[in-house]
């Protein structure tokens, strides 16, 4: 994991509202052991949700380094993939 994307040994709640008012959310449970979490699009396509949200991390926003700290190693993986590393 990116040192930018290390979370804070003290992270305070992680709030969705900001996430759900820009159109994206975080998933927790997700693939076949259930330990996975995903950034889906709520109101977009996951792909657009994961630019939106890398890009915007990017530029220095702390809280949408903390959503991509968040993620689970495989949905890194396919971000960095689609949109360079984070």
């Amino acid at each position: 994991m990116s040192e930018t994307l290390e979370r804070p040994a003290q992270a305070h709640a992680f709030d969705l509202k900001q996430a759900h008012k820009e159109g994206w959310t975080l998933l927790e449970g997700c693939g076949p052991d259930n330990d996975e979490t995903h950034l889906v699009g709520l109101h977009c396509s996951d792909p657009q949700a994961w630019w939106r949200v890398a890009r915007q991390a990017g530029e220095g926003s702390a809280y949408h380094r903390e959503a991509l700290s968040r993620l689970s190693e495989n949905e890194r993986e396919q971000i960095r993939l689609r949109f360079g590393p984070l």
